[in-house]
């Protein structure tokens, strides 16, 4: 699936996007998603896909010997805000085999594709400015 001529999705400054539904292809085919999202985002809503890691955006230069060179690395974050950096930083550090899922968490759920929810985890409040997570305020004494 990852050559030039049988590419799904399009390509941006050299940077290789999927639509959900593409991603979704090439996951059942045998790629890898990387959620690069934060520990909280993750928390309160996964991609409910076989296989993943997570990997948070911060932490992908100090962490890339984790990922599998030999596989498509499908990145995945909120919006597709970081999935470029985290693509040219991979791509500088060798990783050939690398897409962004187009409009992340967002778009793959709006589209109504499997993701796994944590009640406890997702935010709560009446203001931006002071929304936690349940699980945040249980722990707190």
């Amino acid at each position: 699936m990852d050559t030039p001529a049988s590419r799904p999705g399009m390509v941006i400054q050299g940077i290789w996007f999927l639509a959900p539904g593409e991603a979704l292809e090439a996951l059942d085919q045998g790629a890898l998603l990387v959620d690069l999202r934060s520990g909280e985002l993750q928390a309160m809503k996964a991609f409910a896909v076989p296989e993943w890691i997570h990997l948070p955006h911060t932490q992908v230069a100090a962490r890339a010997a984790e990922l599998p060179k030999d596989r498509l690395l499908i990145l995945a974050d909120s919006a597709s805000v970081y999935t470029k950096t985290a693509a040219a930083t991979l791509r500088e550090l060798g990783f050939e085999h690398l897409a962004c899922l187009n409009g992340g968490m967002l778009a793959w759920d709006q589209e109504g594709f499997p993701v796994a929810t944590d009640a406890d985890a997702l935010l709560r409040g009446e203001c931006a400015c002071v929304m936690q997570s349940r699980k945040d305020r249980a722990s707190r004494p």
